[in-house]
């Protein structure tokens, strides 16, 4: 582990874990083309043939009544006559593997972070790491004849537009770029393997598109029309789909139950286009779970189940997750709503990706034939599951450096979720322990007892006995007071009411940190959460704050090891902590950024409770511009293909290691650029997080691309335009650097045109 973060390829460590695997006897569970008579009897079992041409064999031979089952999910049905197996489409796998069994043996698939912890780490190798992690289990998990699935139904990258919406716990962040960064890490990683002939895996991308509410008012996720501007897709809600799709070749994307400007998500020829079209993007789209059914049932947008299994299909949507298609794609194309040439193009989609990941070539050998349940759950997976945890802590405020905790002190460890350790893993969560609990790994209380076993450690969490909790305070030296809405802060299908904590968390952690304010007893207030917890009144009552969102199975001991200074936090917010009056603010079921006081750091203008970016370390950074390019004006002559580096020295002056992030904003100057429309108020345009020994100096350079300095018109058109804009680089606290920037040139130069069907 030391030797992963120290920036050691991940690929080697991951090999050895493959070799420890050769041994493991191949079957052909989950492969066509197995009996010894199909590669004469059916050109598509000719391996030596490229995909397409094996295609042009296989669609003809799938019936129209057999296509509508072919193109279902979760599983497609076997067709014994021409040789091919059931599928299982959609393993959800958003920080771990999900739709499987924990071993016979005892072993469980590696679990991580959420990907709102990931989110702030800052630090795209770590969701590599994951990645990588999650396609070699799915591997093995086939190879071991367990689960006959080689698609991920995910990462989930929508923007966490709002601190109400039940999903932020998948979000990595409200920031474009880092959920694009996210998005393309994941991607390559799960798709890229060691076999260059194949696939190791299949992203799908989710959900597309503007996709963030799920019940809220009168309105649920699928009767929702999002009613959204050419400006916000282009400038916020598109970019992470293009990026996982251009730079990262995702093939898959899920499209969504909400309906967009009045046209259902799935049933959007319009929106497909930009995706095939424009983007070029070559995988399968699937709906999301049934939400063809939508269109008919709820939206109300066609009559009857046939038309909307029509409207599906012929808008491009290749999979049916649910009975719509298995139900009616047949009668669909029996009255003329379906045609064959879309049925035999969703065919040619999705029988495309499970030749690409090897599943039509029984017979060839492959270094992902070889893994096997030595992959699953292995100790090197662990380890980076902990390094992830470790990178997603964020130290908010530390008062008299109130952290670390000294060992061998008394502590007392309060709180709902002091002592649970399900409170820590988010959702989406594959089985954890063999015995269906989640006590193989260790709570925050019990992670803290075994680091201070020289000292006292005491539990209290029940929440209705304040009385008990101040008692136990008061005798303490120390007292982490953990505060989580685990439990309330929304989920899949239910959005947030409120983003404080809940009435009684609330009154409990005021009671102790009042209790204690005039003591010698030092605090510190653990969050613990998927979106984000407002503690307007909390945070001037406890001395430190870390949050730790939800940190995963080896969350525990990555709180743990930061309180007590083994582990320096380096993480940084990838959200805005908002005041709780932000829910009166701005109205959830509007989708504009500019809604009220504004949606994220790019938009708000407000008093955030903790800023985008922010997060402190137990050592001192300094942070200063090389000397050659201060008081220097930089420029950029007007075209894509140009690109700019910034390049600062950044200084650890403290005593102990840690590490910093090193971002750059791009803020337009309105008076000199020729904008007609809108902008953010500023937007991340490139980051990266160092490691520096105490008393170690580091030049960082941060390329930014052309693209990073354009804006987006209300037309949603993307242009670079001549004129004048500030870089400014920060690490999100203290004093930032400000180049003064000029871009070149005589008239705007289109950088990417949008395409408006409404």
């Amino acid at each position: 582990l030391v030797e992963i973060m120290a920036g050691q390829p991940l690929l080697a460590l991951l090999h050895g874990v493959v070799g420890l695997a050769a041994a493991t006897n191949l079957n052909n569970y989950g492969y066509a083309c197995v009996n010894k008579d199909s590669v004469t009897k059916f050109k598509f079992c000719d391996s030596s043939l490229d995909v397409e041409a094996r295609l042009d064999d296989l669609v003809p031979r799938i019936s129209p009544h057999e296509a509508g089952q072919q193109l279902t999910a979760r599983e497609s049905n076997a067709l014994p006559d021409i040789d091919v197996p059931a599928y299982y489409w959609g393993t959800n796998a958003i920080h771990g593997l999900q739709e499987v069994d924990c071993l016979k043996s005892g072993k469980c698939p590696t679990s991580f972070p959420a990907p709102c912890g990931l989110g702030a780490a800052w630090n795209s190798s770590i969701v590599s790491n994951m990645a990588r992690i999650i396609a070699l289990e799915m591997r093995a998990y086939l190879n071991m004849g367990l689960h006959n699935s080689l698609d991920s139904w995910s990462p989930t990258i929508n923007l966490n537009r709002d601190p109400r919406w039940g999903r932020n716990v998948e979000s990595p962040s409200e920031d474009p770029l880092l959920n694009s960064d996210y998005g393309v890490a994941y991607t390559t990683a799960l798709q890229e393997g060691d076999d260059p002939r194949y696939l190791q895996a299949v992203v799908t991308l989710k959900h597309w598109i503007a996709y963030s509410l799920e019940s809220y008012a009168n309105e649920t996720r699928h009767t929702f029309d999002a009613k959204v501007s050419a400006y916000d897709l282009a400038d916020s809600y598109y970019p992470a789909f293009k990026a996982a799709i251009t730079k990262g070749n995702a093939q898959g994307v899920m499209c969504s139950y909400n309906e967009l400007n009045g046209v259902p998500t799935c049933g959007n020829k319009a929106l497909t286009s930009v995706l095939r079209d424009q983007w070029n993007f070559t995988g399968y789209i699937t709906s999301d779970t049934d939400a063809c059914e939508d269109i008919w049932k709820r939206h109300v947008y066609k009559n009857y189940p046939s038309q909307a299994a029509g409207l599906c299909i012929e808008s491009g949507t290749d999979i049916d997750s649910g009975n719509t298609y298995s139900d009616y794609l047949e009668k669909a194309f029996n009255l003329s709503e379906a045609s064959q040439d879309a049925i035999n193009a969703a065919l040619r989609n999705t029988y495309r990706m499970r030749m690409n990941v090897g599943l039509f070539d029984p017979n060839v050998t492959s270094v992902y034939r070889e893994l096997g349940e030595e992959v699953v759950g292995s100790e090197s997976h662990q380890a980076l599951s902990l390094h992830a945890a470790r990178q997603s802590m964020v130290l908010l405020k530390n008062e008299d450096n109130t952290l670390p905790i000294p060992l061998g002190a008394n502590v007392a460890v309060l709180g709902l979720s002091a002592n649970t350790t399900k409170d820590l893993l988010g959702n989406y969560l594959g089985p954890i322990c063999p015995n269906g609990e989640y006590d193989c790994y260790p709570s925050i209380y019990e992670a803290i007892e075994r680091i201070n076993s020289k000292g006292s450690t005491i539990l209290h969490d029940d929440v209705d006995e304040i009385s008990e909790a101040i008692e136990i305070a008061k005798s303490s030296d120390f007292v982490v007071l953990v505060a989580s809405n685990s439990r309330d802060g929304g989920k899949e299908g239910t959005d947030r009411v409120t983003i404080g904590l809940d009435s009684k968390q609330q009154q409990y952690c005021e009671a102790v940190l009042k209790a204690i304010e005039t003591t010698d007893v030092k605090s510190t207030l653990l969050l613990i959460n998927g979106g984000a917890i407002s503690i307007d009144t909390l945070m001037d009552m406890s001395s430190s704050i870390l949050e730790a969102f939800s940190p995963g199975t080896q969350g525990a001991q990555a709180v743990g090891e930061t309180l007590f200074g083994e582990y320096n936090p380096g993480g940084k917010l990838p959200i805005t902590i908002f005041p709780k009056d932000y829910i009166y603010e701005v109205d959830f079921l509007n989708m504009s950024m500019n809604a009220g006081t504004g949606r994220t750091y790019r938009y708000y203008t407000g008093n955030p409770l903790f800023k985008f970016g922010f997060g402190l370390s137990y050592t001192n950074f300094e942070m200063n511009m090389l000397p050659s390019k201060r008081n220097s004006i930089a420029s950029l002559k007007l075209g894509v293909d140009n690109s700019y580096t910034v390049t600062v020295q950044v200084h650890n002056i403290g005593i102990v290691a840690g590490d910093e992030v090193v971002q750059v904003y791009l803020q337009g100057r309105p008076k000199t650029l020729k904008i007609s429309s809108q902008t953010a108020i500023k937007t991340l345009v490139g980051y990266q997080r160092v490691h520096l020994e105490a008393g170690e100096s580091k030049n960082v350079s941060i390329e930014i691309s052309a693209n990073a300095f354009s804006f987006v018109n209300k037309d949603g058109h993307r242009f670079l335009y001549p004129g004048g804009v500030d870089l400014h680089v920060t690490r999100g606290h203290g004093e930032a650097i400000n180049i003064p920037f000029v871009i070149m040139g005589e008239k705007p130069v289109l950088v990417e045109k949008f395409s408006k069907w409404w």
